[in-house]
């Protein structure tokens, strides 16, 4: 994942490119508008140039805050782009998560409702729960 530091990543004026370009992708007239608007959003998100893309960022920002002011509502300019690495994180978590469900089964001890972790494929274990030493059969 290293080729993904120091990208940009995705932004507000990146995801409103994508969803305009979903719209124009909808009819067979104007599908070249829609495949440009995509080609233009996946610049934007690997682009290297971080500062050319935030002042592009904050451009829109300012058009979108006058009609919001009139609300008393307003975009703040200081948002971070989501960047690649964090989904690097999470895929990790997301590994650790599925390859305790592959090897770990979660069950509740019947008296007092404790969640208890026992081990795959073992057949069937006499438990002994550690909050109330209320033992059982389970089979894993």
């Amino acid at each position: 994942m290293n080729f993904l530091k120091g990208i940009y990543g995705i932004d507000l004026l990146s995801i409103l490119l994508i969803f305009l370009s979903s719209f124009f992708n909808l009819s067979k007239y104007t599908w070249f508008i829609g495949t440009a608007l995509i080609i233009l959003s996946l610049y934007r998100i690997f682009s290297r140039n971080i500062y050319k893309r935030q002042s592009e960022n904050n451009a829109l920002i300012a058009f979108l805050n006058k009609p919001l002011s009139r609300f008393g509502m307003r975009i703040p300019y200081n948002s971070q782009p989501i960047d690649f690495t964090s989904f690097s994180y999470a895929y990790k978590v997301l590994k650790n998560i599925l390859n305790e469900k592959k090897n770990f089964k979660i069950t509740k001890c019947p008296k007092c409702g404790q969640n208890l972790r026992l081990p795959r494929k073992k057949g069937n274990i006499v438990v002994t729960c550690k909050r109330c030493s209320h033992k059982f059969d389970f089979r894993t």
